[in-house]
């Protein structure tokens, strides 16, 4: 197994397990993590971003639906489920848990370099998990 492909995995395994800690050591200290709600720079920065997301969504469980790796690049399509039971921090405040239900598909790019994650690209529909959070109308109308 060649090392983006181990160091995929075993992130996939310690978001299963909602280890914030374990997923910021695969990041080398300048690492970054884009995805459409922001990007966070540095290991601490992701830390705490994941221990928001395992405060908001406290039942969190992902999977690997489909898998591939290119140089120093894995790649993958991924499915999430969660309930958002806890606060969930914004950059524009924190929201009180809505308890509803999320199922999320997206698709990553995790580039590593000399055993650490470098950059960590995550794509994903933003507007279908906040309506599935019951924070946007489900049918918006031209007025």
């Amino acid at each position: 197994m060649a090392e983006a492909r181990e160091i995929s995995d075993r992130y996939t395994d310690a978001i299963n397990a909602h280890d914030a800690d374990a997923i910021g050591a695969l990041y080398a200290d300048d690492g970054v993590l884009s995805e459409p709600a922001g990007e966070f720079r540095g290991r601490e920065a992701i830390v705490q971003y994941w221990g928001r997301f395992f405060t908001a969504f406290p039942d969190l469980n992902g999977r690997d639906e489909f898998k591939a790796e290119s140089g120093d690049t894995a790649i993958n399509e991924w499915s999430v489920s969660g309930t958002n039971s806890g606060p969930m921090e914004t950059p524009e405040g924190t929201m009180p848990a809505t308890n509803e239900r999320l199922t999320l598909r997206g698709c990553d790019a995790i580039t590593v370099r000399d055993g650490l994650i470098r950059s960590h690209r995550v794509y994903y529909d933003q507007l279908g998990f906040m309506t599935q959070l019951g924070l946007v109308p489900e049918e918006v109308t031209a007025g």
